[in-house]
């Protein structure tokens, strides 16, 4: 009976095929015909569910201190994303990286590899809110960007956690302009998870929570587009967390480009990159103790220049510093000034063979730069530059 019931299942579906194959499907040349779509002929008759396949995959080259130190094939990211509109009204977005783990992180008992896990709510032609797991409301165009399509993110980008639960609240009085109030977590995971071994006297917080204010407007027929964000967050029990972001995107003609300033400030060090230059003491073998009182600033410029519709090519670079803002004699204390300056070079040339940006192959050079202070060179700290190139490819495939 299965055999006899499974037959005539595939009979319909075969017959189904058949009529719909003189439907119109064009050539896949774009992301606008689904995997499903070009196999079968079917084409889709809405937009409750969408599948997608990201993957960032590359030969890379690696170079320290202009030796080569290894030569392999990675996989930077690969990410399956879930998005569809319910009705006008409802929507939804899931996104797991699997290159991360699936153990779960304490606090919102979510793996890291969850980013998004969230539905959203238009109330009206102005007001939406979204619940869930969802990218924080920051500023900066380098953030913004899709994480699988970026060859090398700033320090501030790359150590900072940016996927949280909570709930947004937007605001779009007029096509140009928008602006969302956030609360979300401002960890996944316990204190240890995120600063590593507190200082003494450290107490966790009640709430630990980001308070987030974002700003995204456009200006001169989306020639001028900034994105400014203020956020506060209490890291541990009367100690807290400050950043002020702002991005600047001009996009004109055949060029594309933004130059974004990000700050940020933390009782306890919000990026652990100071951090990770205090070599472990004898009390504490496993690791330094997490700094107090650390700032961090970063200024990112990128610059695109599409010379062909199937080629472009870019330059990127960026200026950070770490420093103590303020000097104390307590556990994790150091005296005040700045401890590192990182610069970072990138250059690269881009080829679309297809008719969208799906799919790209590229060619890039990167190369990272550390200057340590006095200051930090007296803790025994030590960095070496670095230089990768790198030829790859990235394609986020629509599977449905």
């Amino acid at each position: 009976m299965k055999r006899l019931t499974a037959f005539w299942l595939s009979a319909c579906f075969l017959c189904t095929i058949s009529v719909q194959a003189q439907s119109f499907i064009p050539e896949r040349d774009s992301s606008d015909i689904s995997l499903f779509e070009y196999a079968t002929k079917i084409p889709k008759r809405n937009n409750v569910f969408n599948l997608d396949l990201e993957m960032h995959a590359s030969f890379n080259t690696f170079f320290t201190g202009h030796k080569l130190d290894e030569a392999a094939f990675r996989f930077n990211h690969i990410k399956i994303e879930a998005t569809g509109e319910v009705n006008d009204r409802l929507f939804y977005w899931y996104r797991q990286n699997l290159n991360q783990g699936n153990e779960s992180m304490d606090l919102e008992n979510l793996p890291e590899s969850i980013e998004y896990a969230m539905i959203g709510y238009r109330l009206n032609d102005k007001f939406t809110i979204t619940l869930g797991k969802q990218d924080a409301a920051w500023g900066g165009f380098e953030y913004d960007l899709d994480p699988y399509a970026i060859y090398e993110y700033s320090d501030m980008n790359e150590y900072m956690d940016c996927y949280f639960t909570g709930v947004t609240l937007g605001y779009q009085p007029t096509p140009s302009q928008e602006l969302r109030l956030q609360v979300t977590d401002n960890r996944i995971g316990s204190m240890e998870d995120t600063y590593g071994i507190l200082p003494a006297g450290i107490e966790k917080p009640r709430a630990p929570l980001f308070y987030t204010f974002n700003w995204n407007s456009s200006y001169l027929d989306e020639i001028l587009n900034l994105r400014y964000s203020a956020t506060a967050g209490e890291q541990a029990k009367g100690k807290w967390m400050y950043m002020a972001w702002a991005g600047h995107n001009v996009c004109t003609g055949p060029f594309d480009g933004y130059f974004d300033v990000m700050y940020t400030r933390g009782s306890l060090d919000p990026l652990g990159i100071l951090t990770e230059l205090v070599p472990p003491s004898a009390e504490n073998e496993e690791g330094p103790v997490c700094l107090r009182n650390i700032q961090y600033l970063s200024l990112v410029a990128e610059m695109n220049y599409r010379f062909h519709p199937k080629w472009n090519a870019f330059a990127k670079g960026m200026y950070e510093t770490g420093s103590v803002y303020k000097a104390g004699d307590e556990e994790g204390e150091l005296p005040d000034g700045k401890y590192r300056t990182a610069w970072g070079l990138q250059t690269g040339i881009e080829f679309y063979p297809m008719a969208d940006e799906n799919l790209h192959i590229f060619l890039t050079g990167t190369a990272r730069f550390y200057n340590l202070t006095e200051k930090a060179k007296a803790l025994c700290a030590s960095i070496e530059n670095t230089q990768r190139l790198s030829v790859g490819f990235i394609y986020k495939l629509p599977l449905y």
